[in-house]
């Protein structure tokens, strides 16, 4: 029997009911008790390593290679070595989360940040520095990313997961807009080594208040989990369907997104206004977390899945035919499509997963996430050098998209696990 039945579910059904009075009441209630939790998530989201880290490193890369002579391909190894180090660490971050517990993970992990940034500013002297601080970066403070703010989330919210969830997470869209308008002047002017000693000091100054708030609900989101095996976690079907749909969204989506503004360029865009319509990617983000949790409240959350993946191929297509002429439909699709996949995780986790084991399932799917981040960009990088423009990578990225839209619709035979609460 797989661990993820070990509970049978409350009710077979997939749709939705309407909320009474009393569902009302409850839900009202969630975020009259839960609203310093909300914000303190979605600070702690804005500040960790999938925003401010992530959201600033293209912001870094003109001034190394003005100083050091890289090319631009040596400047983003950082972003590769910081990525495989997410990937590699997810896992036993989620393990570790599920026995210690959401808020020591957190805090621990966001003062690690707060510590590698200040390296990045003060140690880098060459490439290899460079990309090895980048490497140990992402290895120490992995647990800042959203695993441990929206498992509090799911242990906090009930009635209202979806759109709580949607709002925390939010913060790195918040991220991806604020960054490029504030941190990228300051480098400009006082240089990239204090850019990075001020992120450090913008996180090292957050992080003790956000404690003060997080250790209020550090019950609910309290470890006790022993770790399962590998080989029993792997085994379970739900986890697998889910890592796969997710990886492939993550290989379609986030290959668009790194290729947006080089394929805008190819097609005659100044950098300019380029960079204006891959800055509507930030804002549509937003409004998808927000939109996808708002409906998963209210919708069987396995159609919401398949509406989405199916819309984000369909933009894409329009993408590969239009090419600059649907620019701006193609940034707020592909922003809809990142801003929600991140909520959709943490959604099904907490709904088709005993809760104590929220961390180790969320930290597996998240891999395999970044794993599909991480080799799609290249992915669509090589097939524009190879076809000589991105409609060949469009179209894939879009059929990868149709396929997980059809895997998604069977999210819906999955067990609904009731909510078990984690001991502290």
């Amino acid at each position: 029997m797989e661990w993820s039945e070990l509970k049978p579910p409350p009710d077979p059904s997939t749709v939705v009911p309407a909320a009474g009075p009393a569902l009302r009441r409850i839900g009202a209630q969630e975020f009259v008790t839960g609203w310093p939790l909300l914000i303190a998530c979605f600070v702690g989201i804005t500040l960790g390593i999938s925003s401010l880290y992530f959201y600033s490193l293209g912001l870094f890369i003109k001034p190394l290679v003005a100083e050091f002579g890289w090319s631009r391909g040596q400047a983003s190894l950082g972003a590769v070595a910081g990525t495989a180090g997410i990937a590699v660490m997810s896992i036993p971050v989620g393990r570790a989360l599920d026995f210690i517990g959401s808020v020591p993970v957190a805090i621990v992990s966001l003062l690690a940040l707060a510590v590698g940034f200040l390296a990045l500013g003060t140690l880098v002297d060459g490439l290899m520095s460079f990309v090895i601080l980048n490497g140990l970066l992402a290895i120490a403070a992995t647990g800042c990313n959203p695993l441990p703010f929206t498992r509090l989330i799911v242990a906090q919210f009930e009635r209202n997961r979806g759109f709580a969830l949607g709002l925390a997470l939010s913060g790195t869209g918040f991220g991806a807009i604020l960054l490029p308008m504030l941190l990228g002047p300051y480098i400009a002017e006082f240089g990239w080594r204090a850019g990075y000693r001020l992120l450090a000091f913008i996180i090292a100054g957050a992080t003790p208040l956000l404690w003060l708030v997080l250790r209020r609900y550090s019950a609910k989101g309290g470890g006790s989990a022993t770790p399962l095996p590998l080989r029993v976690l792997f085994a379970d079907p739900a986890l697998r369907l889910l890592a796969l749909i997710f990886f492939l969204a993550a290989l379609a989506i986030l290959g668009a997104i790194v290729q947006f503004i080089p394929m805008l360029s190819d097609a005659g865009l100044d950098a300019a206004r380029a960079g204006h319509i891959a800055a509507l990617i930030g804002f549509s983000a937003m409004a998808g977390r927000l939109a996808a949790g708002f409906m998963l409240d209210r919708v069987a959350p396995h159609n919401v899945a398949t509406a989405l993946m199916i819309v984000a191929g369909l933009g894409l297509t329009g993408l590969a035919i239009g090419g600059a002429k649907v620019a701006v439909a193609g940034a707020l699709i592909v922003g809809l499509a990142v801003g929600a996949e991140v909520d959709l995780i943490s959604f099904f986790c907490g709904r088709h997963f005993d809760r104590a084991r929220y961390g180790q399932v969320y930290g597996a799917i998240y891999a395999a996430f970044f794993i599909g981040g991480a080799v799609g960009p290249a992915l669509s990088g090589y097939l524009r050098d190879w076809s000589g423009d991105y409609a060949t990578a469009l179209g894939i990225s879009a059929g990868l998209l149709f396929i997980a839209g059809a895997l998604a619709s069977r999210i819906g035979a999955l067990p609904v696990v009731g909510a078990t609460e984690a001991k502290e």
